[in-house]
């Protein structure tokens, strides 16, 4: 059996990796793309095939449709997902889930009455060096981890748009958030993930230092932020983004009892295990994506084999839920100049 499913938005996220990545996977077929602009949608369904669509409600009226991805924009993540659930399809829906905390409930709570699997691309988790550095940790090789720093940052969104040298990403009227909802909420995640762990306070700081609209002014949005968390069993942190940096950084750091754990810190190594009284391991695992090279993430075919063993994803609504939630905590944190609690 193919699954049938269908991608809602056809901007670069979908062209560089969902619709490649569905195209590579033997269990599915690729029905239909839906573009506000028609043409783009007929662009691609020229080259992976399907039907084409400028409104997602025709797309998740096409009979035989199985699931869909959703990456559009991020004020629409909340409405074609639960429309998509009501229509009986399953979703994996791009990050940021929601712009608000209400909003991806509703996600989660519709999946919950649909009985379809909701599954959120934190792609992250997936990195062959994640993974690798999740088994360490697991192992307790290195102790327990007491501290954290975690990092991304590369030149900016507009560098990866559709349309060159302009991102709706700038604009919070369709993005909702900045630089935290695009590329905190990953990190966050990851580190979460890796910890096994909720986090419990926040306390952060974030501006708009660089990036501008096209009539020169600040774009409305924070373009760089910095984060301090604490976890319920009491890690502590940094979380730093930023779409200002020149050379993209997409590292984590493990500080532990015996040892450190380094993640895509190295461009030779992609895992680095220092060890305190022995010499460091040095692997070479597998790259992560990035915007200027991009390997295969791993996120649709997760999402492939959740349908085909019905199976609920590992990456869920609710997990996708406490990432919002530590996102929206930093900005509070930020708006009110003290220490949030979450959860």
């Amino acid at each position: 059996m193919k699954y049938q499913i269908g991608v809602i938005g056809a901007g670069s996220i979908a062209r560089k990796r969902h619709l490649p990545e569905l195209l590579d996977n033997p269990h599915v077929r690729i029905a239909a793309v839906c573009d506000t602009v028609l043409e783009r949608a007929e662009e691609m369904t020229e080259i992976y095939g399907g039907k084409a669509f400028s409104d997602y409600r025709d797309l998740l009226a096409l009979k035989g449709l199985d699931a869909v991805i959703v990456c559009a924009t991020n004020t629409t993540h909340a409405e074609m997902t639960i429309a998509a659930l009501q229509a009986g399809k399953h979703v994996l829906c791009e990050k940021p889930m929601a712009t608000t905390l209400p909003a991806a409930r509703a996600m989660i709570e519709a999946a919950e009455q649909s009985g379809k699997f909701l599954m959120i691309a934190h792609n992250q988790r997936l990195a062959p060096a994640c993974v690798k550095a999740g088994e360490i940790l697991q192992s307790g090789k290195l102790g327990k981890v007491l501290t954290f720093q975690t990092v991304f940052g590369h030149p900016g969104s507009e560098y990866w748009a559709i349309d060159a040298g302009r991102t709706w990403f700038y604009e919070r009227q369709v993005a909702g958030l900045g630089v935290m909802s695009d590329l905190g909420i990953h990190k966050i995640d990851l580190v979460h993930w890796l910890l096994d762990d909720d986090f419990s306070e926040a306390a952060a700081m974030a501006g708009t230092l660089n990036k501008v609209n096209a009539a020169g002014a600040l774009i409305d949005v924070e373009d760089n932020a910095l984060c301090l968390l604490r976890t319920k069993r009491g890690v502590m942190g940094t979380v730093t983004v930023s779409w200002t940096y020149q050379k993209e950084d997409n590292s984590t750091i493990f500080y532990c009892e015996k040892g450190v754990l380094r993640i895509y810190a190295h461009p030779d190594y992609q895992l680095i295990v220092d060890y305190s009284n022995t010499e460091g391991e040095y692997h070479k695992v597998g790259e992560i994506p990035t915007n200027v090279k991009q390997v295969k993430s791993g996120i649709v075919d997760l999402f492939v084999d959740c349908l085909v063993n019905n199976r609920k994803p590992e990456i869920s609504g609710e997990e996708g839920y406490k990432a919002l939630e530590t996102v929206m905590a930093c900005f509070e944190a930020i708006k009110s100049r003290r220490v949030v609690s979450i959860g």
